[in-house]
């Protein structure tokens, strides 16, 4: 009977000492999947940051041609080379050039509707988003100035309107409001008198942190 009892106390012994372990490689068995999700999910981050870092160099490209659209200074010297470049691109002559004062920049104001189209929209919440947009938006005559510009331009009559494409598509960003251009058959003194709008970003940070 002693040498049973010895026995049992042995083996409950064993068993004692072994739980503790036991419990220990339960836990770190826990911790090492704990880990190996973490690692998965940090991989999973990593490969997106490659893949975004991967079309940095296009996101600069784009930022840069932006700021040359409408840069954070009037920049009236880089747009009087620009425009005489495009003349003699297209083989027309600059006889003048006139640029005002920049100004605050004045959002186009919203059409008035009449009585019967008021109550009309009055319920309609498309139209109220259009308008709470409009009154949010980022660029406003505290960080936006317009610039007017007028020249005119002598040349044949098709070359004339390659000039104004070429104004168009060109670096420093200009909305033409008005064109005027005499009667010509292609002669070579045909005249064009172009009015347009140039823009300078003042507060480029304060736009970013509006959005």
């Amino acid at each position: 009977m002693l040498i049973l009892i010895m026995g049992a106390s042995v083996v409950l012994g064993g068993l004692l000492g072994i739980a503790p372990k036991l419990d220990e490689i339960q836990a770190a068995n826990s911790q090492r999947t704990a880990v190996l999700a973490q690692n998965a999910e940090q991989a999973t981050d990593l490969i997106v940051l490659k893949r975004n870092f991967a079309g940095i160099a296009e996101l600069r490209t784009y930022l840069s041609t932006l700021q040359d659209a409408v840069p954070v200074d009037a920049g009236i010297p880089e747009f009087l080379d620009e425009v005489g470049v495009i003349a003699r691109q297209n083989g027309v002559t600059l006889n003048s050039l006139a640029i005002s004062d920049a100004v605050a920049f004045l959002p186009a104001p919203v059409p008035a509707a009449d009585s019967a189209t008021t109550a009309e929209t009055a319920t309609a919440p498309a139209a109220d988003a259009t308008a709470a947009n409009a009154a949010e938006s980022s660029l406003t005559p505290e960080n936006y100035l317009a610039v007017t510009v007028s020249m005119t331009i002598a040349g044949p009559h098709s070359n004339l309107f390659d000039f104004v494409a070429g104004l168009q598509h060109g670096q420093r960003s200009i909305a033409i409001s008005t064109v005027q251009t005499d009667t010509g058959d292609g002669a070579d003194e045909n005249t064009m008198t172009i009015t347009g709008t140039i823009y300078v970003l003042l507060d480029p940070s304060g736009i970013a942190r509006a959005k």
